[in-house]
């Protein structure tokens, strides 16, 4: 009889240990999760601020080409990071977004220090050639089609 209470509360008392490492070990892992994979999301979007708010206070000032040209220098360095990260898939959103990168940089050349990087990122990227819907970058090539016509 001894026994079997002994075997029982043994089992109790492992089942109990059990659980309280389990939720122990879900507690810790959700608040690591939290704190490190959410703050790298804020960061993320930290930096995206500060890097919209140079380019719209050149507009504010009227100063349209520093803004353009800070606005090509962001879109060289996400074309950079989408084409290059090593180990992650490039999936069809990624694919359709740099070849819209690949048709305007054909009307318009990076001419920043990332240049050749972004070349060699977009060199088997084929551009747009038909557009769904009128946007402003299907506007865009008319406009730059229409230019080399004349």
């Amino acid at each position: 009889m001894k026994s079997r209470k002994r075997k029982i509360g043994l089992i109790v008392l492992f089942l109990l240990v059990f659980f309280i490492g389990y939720w122990l070990g879900v507690v810790t892992s959700s608040y690591a999760y939290y704190r490190h994979i959410f703050s790298k999301a804020v960061d993320r979007s930290a930096t995206e601020l500060a890097m919209q708010i140079r380019p719209v206070c050149h507009l504010r000032l009227g100063e349209v080409d520093a803004a353009i040209k800070a606005l090509d220098g962001m879109i060289d360095n996400n074309i950079i990071a989408v084409a290059q990260t090593p180990l992650i898939p490039i999936t069809d959103y990624r694919h359709r977004v740099l070849r819209a990168a690949k048709t305007y940089r054909e009307i318009y050349p990076s001419k920043s220090g990332f240049a050749p990087k972004v070349d060699d990122a977009l060199r088997d990227i084929p551009k747009l050639e038909t557009f769904k819907c009128e946007n402003s970058l299907a506007r865009l090539v008319k406009l730059a089609k229409s230019q080399e016509d004349q």
